[in-house]
């Protein structure tokens, strides 16, 4: 197999380009864990490391990228959302939406929203009008995540 401008990631894997006999020159990541792949990648990713130029060392993730890692995650349905509120903050939440001067973006992302996602817009405005912290929508969004319905 042909490989060409391997260079180490900051997560400790190889970039690199292999050559296809179909497509020519494709871009290609090794990691020493990979397994399932046509060819050994492991195997791939020692021979290229003797050659990989750029070498950075990995280095954790910081507590923040952590976080912004989980909340790209992090969506539940409405009911799940609501069923975690409880009744006396979507009883709050439904007259928010029942305000004529509440904008009518917000009404209907209350009221019709199929799906919650934590790093919406919405989301963030709606936990400012509850009150809420980012830590306490955090704690919203991964219990909703929890309830099966």
């Amino acid at each position: 197999m042909e490989y060409r401008n391997a260079r180490f990631t900051v997560a400790g894997h190889i970039d690199c380009e292999i050559k296809h006999s179909q497509f020519g020159w494709i871009p290609f990541t090794a990691n020493p864990d990979d397994t399932g792949a046509q060819f050994d990648v492991a195997e791939l990713f020692f021979k290229m490391s003797s050659i990989a130029l750029d070498y950075v060392e990995p280095t954790p993730p910081t507590q923040a990228e952590v976080l912004a890692d989980e909340r790209s995650t992090m969506k539940c349905s409405r009911l799940q959302g609501r069923l975690v509120l409880g009744e006396a903050t979507c009883t709050a939440l439904d007259a928010i939406a029942a305000d004529p001067a509440t904008p009518w973006a917000m009404r209907q992302t209350i009221q019709n929203a199929i799906e919650w996602s934590r790093m919406s817009q919405s989301m963030t405005e709606l936990g400012y009008l509850l009150g809420y912290t980012d830590t306490q929508m955090d704690d919203l969004f991964r219990l909703a995540m929890t309830v099966d319905v």
